[in-house]
């Protein structure tokens, strides 16, 4: 069967505004007597001429009267005087013709006016708006109902008043600041911080409306944007952060709650590639090195202390579904990298069976992991692999999902250091360390729509600080240089000997392990090092000298080690200068942090922390024992003939340090409520936030779940003002295909948004800012001026939209204490209102008012209307006769439309059909269903594009409202633009040898959209609604241009697009383009001004190879032939 047995568009193009005035039915159409002059001294002599003339004296002769009326005025306006009294007589007669001509009009009137009571409509007055400002010594001022505002004189002199048409209370609140943020699809958020501007940063608007775009949505979206994409994440500030030098390793644990799909929607992150990581420095921002490379020896330790640490077999196997905490390495083993379990239950728990049987129940090496049951070279591997490569982490397990983060600072890269708003800039109200975390923009995959869904539970950081060397050392006798050779313990170390090492770094956190790095100078050569150098002396050897290492807190020294081997060696080996004292244990835990750690210089009794003891415990280096042995040694070979046989003690080592820095370690948990650090803060589009501690839990990101937000920013408001601003709109810049989405207002408290309840908003004259007109609002008291998420010091409102935003127009201006005035006629001009007041006009009070000290009139008025001509009536009532005011039948539809709104220029009417913008559901056997096609006049109107011409959303809306207040029960009304298909032409052509090539190439682009879419080139233009094409026609066009020679190669392109989002449906070869629906109507591709849309090849020779291309049938909605798309496409 036949697809198009069902097609039962109504045939026709509608109705426009030309075609609905009916000569026959204004009451001059056809007259009673339409008889002029000359037709009437025509008719005189015309049967004069079958009058017979007798003379009374004699009988009929034969003669007629024509001979009276064959007559002439002469050049000098003389004639005879019978004839001179005949075209008085016919003068005298028009009034007797006009009085009987008036017989059709005076029935209609009296029809009209006397037995239905109908009239003209009156005028209706014109309005403006107009923003008054207070003089500087007043802060609010009550403006009465009807105050008057003089407007200049009208054509007949007279005065032209506008009056209030409410009473208004006036204040200083303006509106000092415009803010806009788009989010796409992506999540991806573009911010206009000077909305009010071309591009959103503030460069100039250059077109004639000086529109710009209400939510600063791009015209290119990333990675190309023309908008500023806004860095969107989060920070924290804790002094743990605090570090001045060497390698500075930093992991960071987040914790997030579990929530169904949570896991599924992380993993598809590139975790490495989502996050930028800074730290406060002293003259900008630090960005850390992501991650970090291990040694294999680190990494092994790395496995150890992970096995070491597990509480329960869920620690090392993860439960399911779960990512890590062990990885598969992709180059053993037969698993999936990322996919499924690694280290299973059963294994898992012999590992934590195996470590707990040793006797210190800790592995000490790899091989003893190695010989657990389940445990073989590929899981060696995999937990290489994990250890490795110290990226980013993603860690499912029992208690919810872990996001650890890793990063690192170089020695080269500068110190970490308390916040300082002055420098950094940003608004992080703290005193301490910053971390911040932002979310890359240089990827393609934005995690913003994952991660902002992300509740966090708990959070912990971890430092590993290795290389400090800016340490304070000293003796008991006195501060040593730092970068020279010390002497720890002084020229005579004894027992009892102190080494003092002084770093508020360090030693005002608490360490969870602390690593001395010694490298000695001077240390005995001997292979069997101190046991050589101390022969004859009280034994001793490499591992006979240790110190007690003390930690300094509340001015008392708590015992961290009693012993400590201050040398690197075995007994049987030579001594390594080199030297790692190791500081672990318990001891730790009972360290707390003191942030508030004052500077130091020198370690004194005074001292309260911020150092470490290393007391030298016995033996001691002999210094005082090896005089005696030196004498005694003497003495016993007094009878030695050579010195040389004197068999003397070696001189004591004198203990001397050749460099010392520190390593450490130590971590904190981070929670809202914990008071150990300094808060935890989201990092807006426009400012930051610091979080409140009332909850348990956070979101990681800032929320931004509209996808366009309009904030205006009002300086001088005081808190319970009432605001009323003016919203100016630029008609027609709306995406009218689209819904209108609903505007939510909020106010601002603080660093929250807040909605505005329904008695708050006590004006919308925009309809949802959609039109122009007034918005007020009743501020709540909570609404203030301090916050950091925007300019402080401002009062914020926000409009927002959480999709469809490109369904609002343009905006023109936001501007703060408007009122609406009316235009007061006092006898005035009847024509006037028909004159708009043109912007800056107003001025002036009638009446003088110190209060107010300016009057500005932004805008011209509008929605002034003359009183109703004549022959407007009688074609109005006519229709009101037959339609009675009821939407029926087509002819109703169009009618009514036409007569309610003087700015739709044409309607067709579809019954039975069904069209609401989607054309994939369109349906022309639809019953109960009628779609309305609306052609707006769109003269003058720039903000629309020419060739597509399309109601705005307002007007549209207006019309389904007006339509539903008269149409029968049951119908569903449908109010929509026409369908543009587009037609393209694809042809090879040459010019004329006089003809420049590059002119008139666009020339001719532009010449073929004309002739494709004449509407935007002509006025009163009746639109063919479903109608056929032919490439012949278009190619005729074409030749006969008079700069073609001829053309060859000319194919004819039918393109079906989606109305809303523009994405191309079909394109189909064609020889003849016909309209796809009733809805349909064929213009050119492309738009004004550009060029390209039309292929068009200029031909240099008469050589041209052209290929046979097959042609194929119209286009369809349903035909989609993507293989067949041109290259432009």
């Amino acid at each position: 069967m036949s697809k198009d047995c069902n097609d039962l568009t109504l045939p026709g193009n509608g109705t426009s505004r030309a075609q609905r005035l009916i000569k026959g039915l204004l009451p001059d159409y056809v007259r009673v007597d339409e008889r002029k002059m000359e037709d009437l001294q025509l008719f005189a002599v015309k049967i004069a001429a079958e009058l017979k003339f007798i003379k009374n004296e004699n009988p009929w002769s034969g003669d007629d009267w024509s001979g009276f009326f064959d007559q002439k005025i002469q050049e000098n306006q003389l004639t005879n005087p019978h004839f001179a009294l005949f075209l008085a007589f016919l003068k005298l007669f028009n009034f007797a013709q006009q009085d009987i001509n008036t017989l059709t009009q005076r029935h209609l009137d009296f029809y009209y006016r006397d037995v239905l009571r109908l009239k003209e409509k009156p005028s209706e007055s014109d309005q403006v708006y107009l923003i008054l400002k207070l003089a500087k010594h007043i802060q609010e001022h009550f403006l009465a109902k009807n105050t008057a505002f003089k407007a200049g004189k009208d054509d007949l002199g007279k005065e032209i008043l506008f009056q209030s048409t409410d009473q208004n209370v006036i204040n200083k609140a303006e509106v000092t600041a415009l803010m806009s943020l788009y989010k796409d699809k992506n999540g991806r958020l573009y911010k206009s911080p000077i909305a009010n501007s071309a591009d959103g940063l503030g460069a100039e608007i250059l077109t004639d409306e000086m529109q710009w775009k209400t939510f600063g949505t791009p015209s290119k979206l990333f990675p190309n944007p023309d908008r500023e994409i806004a860095t969107i994440g989060f920070a924290f500030a804790s002094p743990i952060l605090l570090m001045g030098e060497g390698t500075r390793k930093i992991s960071l644990k987040i914790r997030f709650k579990p929530t169904e799909g949570l896991l599924e929607k992380l993993r598809t992150l590139a975790l490495d590639d989502t996050f930028e990581i800074w730290l406060s420095g002293a003259k900008e921002w630090i960005r850390a090195t992501i991650g970090w490379e291990m040694t294999e020896e680190n990494v092994d330790a790395e496995i150890l202390a992970f096995l070491n640490n597990a509480k329960t077999w869920h620690d090392i196997a993860g439960l399911e579904p779960q990512v890590g905490p062990v990885i598969d390495d992709p180059e053993f083993g037969i698993h999936r990298p990322f996919k499924g379990y690694d280290i299973g239950e059963v294994t898992a728990k012999n590992i934590l069976s195996r470590r707990d049987s040793f006797s210190t129940k800790r592995f000490s090496t790899i091989n003893q992991v190695m010989a657990v049951r389940g445990i073989g070279e590929d899981k060696i591997n995999d937990l290489r692999y994990s250890f490795r490569h110290t990226n980013h982490k993603l860690i499912s397990g029992a208690n919810g999902i872990d996001l650890i983060l890793n990063c690192m600072l170089l020695p080269e890269d500068p110190a970490v250091v308390n916040y300082d708003q002055e420098v950094l800039i940003q608004r992080i109200q703290t005193n301490s360390p910053v971390m911040k975390v932002n979310l890359a923009n240089t990827i393609q995959s934005y995690g913003y729509e994952i991660l902002k869904d992300c509740e966090v539970s708990k959070a912990s950081i971890s430092i590993d600080v290795t290389g400090i060397e800016n340490l304070i050392l000293q003796n008991d006798q006195t501060v040593l240089p730092i970068g020279k050779n010390i002497q720890p313990f002084g020229f005579r170390s004894v027992k009892g000997s102190n080494f003092y090492i002084g770093s508020k770094e360090v030693f005002g956190k608490s360490p969870k392990t602390v690593e001395l790095k010694f490298k000695w100078h001077g240390l005995p050569e001997a292979a069997t090092g101190f046991a050589d150098q101390y022969a004859g002396y009280s034994t001793r050897n490499n591992q006979s000298f240790t110190a007690a290492v003390d930690f300094l807190d509340q001015k008392t020294w708590k015992p961290i080690s009693t012993s400590k081997s201050l040398f690197q060696g075995n007994n049987s080996l030579p001594l390594n200068s080199d030297k790692t004292i190791n500081l672990t244990g318990s001891a730790w835990d009972s360290i707390k942090e003191e942030p508030e750690l004052e500077n130091f210089t020198t370690w004194s009794p005074a001292s309260n922390r911020g150092f470490l003891r290393l007391k030298l415990n016995t033996p001691d280096f002999g210094h005082k024992e090896y005089p005696l042995l030196f004498a005694k040694a003497a003495l016993s070979k007094t009878t030695t003939t050579t010195v040389d046989d004197i068999d003397l003690p070696k001189e004591p080592y004198t203990p001397e340090l050749q460099s010392v820095s520190l390593n450490y370690s130590a971590e904190e948990d981070l929670t809202l409520k914990n008071s150990k650090w300094d808060g935890f803060f989201h990092m807006g589009a426009f400012g930051e936030a610091k979080l409140s501690p009332q909850n348990d839990s956070f979101s990681l990101l800032p929320e931004y779940s509209d996808e366009g937000e309009l904030l205006i920013g009002l300086s001088e408001h005081q808190k319970s003002q009432n605001i009323q601003l003016l919203v100016q709109i630029l008609d027609g810049s709306a995406n009218p295909e689209k819904p209108v989405p609903q505007v939510e207002w909020s106010y601002l408290a603080g660093n929250q948004w807040k909605t505005f309840d329904k008695f708050s908003l006590l004006t919308d004259e925009t309809n949802g800012l959609i039109q122009s007109g007034l918005v007020a609002f009743a501020m709540p008291r909570e609404a203030d001026n301090s916050h950091t998420i925007l300019t402080d010091k401002l009062t914020w409102l926000k409009a927002s939209v959480s999709s469809d935003s490109d369904a609002i127009p343009d905006f023109i201006a936001v501007l703060a204490q408007a009122i609406k005035t009316k235009f007061e006629s006092n006898e005035n001009d009847p024509l006037r209102v028909g004159k708009a007041i043109s912007k800056e006009t107003i001025s002036k009070l009638k009446i003088g008012d110190s209060a107010i000290n300016k009057i500005q009139q932004p805008f011209s008025s509008f929605g002034g209307k003359t009183a109703e001509a004549s022959s407007d009536f009688y074609q109005r009532i006519a229709e009101r006769i037959r339609h009675k005011q009821r939407a029926i039948t087509s002819w109703d539809y169009e009618h009514l439309v036409l007569e309610e709104f003087s700015e739709v220029y044409q309607v067709k009417c579809l019954n039975h059909t069904s069209y609401d913008g989607d054309l994939t559901k369109y349906r022309a056997l639809a019953p109960r269903n009628v779609t309305l096609v609306i052609i707006s006049n769109v003269q003058n109107k720039n903000a629309i594009d020419p060739l597509r011409p399309k109601a705005s959303v307002a007007q549209l809306g207006a019309i389904r409202e007006f339509i539903t207040r008269i149409y029968p029960p049951g119908v569903f009304l449908h109010v929509v633009n026409p369908v543009f298909e587009e037609i393209q032409v694809k042809t090879k052509v040459k010019f004329h040898s006089w003809a420049d090539k590059s002119f008139f190439a666009r020339k001719l682009e532009d010449d073929l959209k004309a002739f494709l879419s004449p509407w935007a080139f002509e006025t009163d233009f009746d639109w063919t609604f479903s109608e056929s094409l032919h490439g012949s026609v278009v190619l005729h066009f074409v030749e006969k241009l008079d700069y073609v020679d001829y053309l060859t190669c000319f194919e004819l392109y039918h393109l079906v697009k989606n109305p809303v989002s523009g994405a191309l449906l079909s394109r189909t070869r064609v020889e003849a383009a016909k309209g796809s629906r009733g809805v349909s109507v064929l213009g050119s591709i492309g738009t004004l001004n550009s060029y390209g849309d039309h292929l068009i090849e200029v031909l240099e020779t008469d050589d041209c190879l052209c290929e046979d291309n097959e042609i194929k049938p119209a286009a369809s909605i349903a035909s989609v032939e993507n293989e067949d798309l041109d290259e432009a496409f």
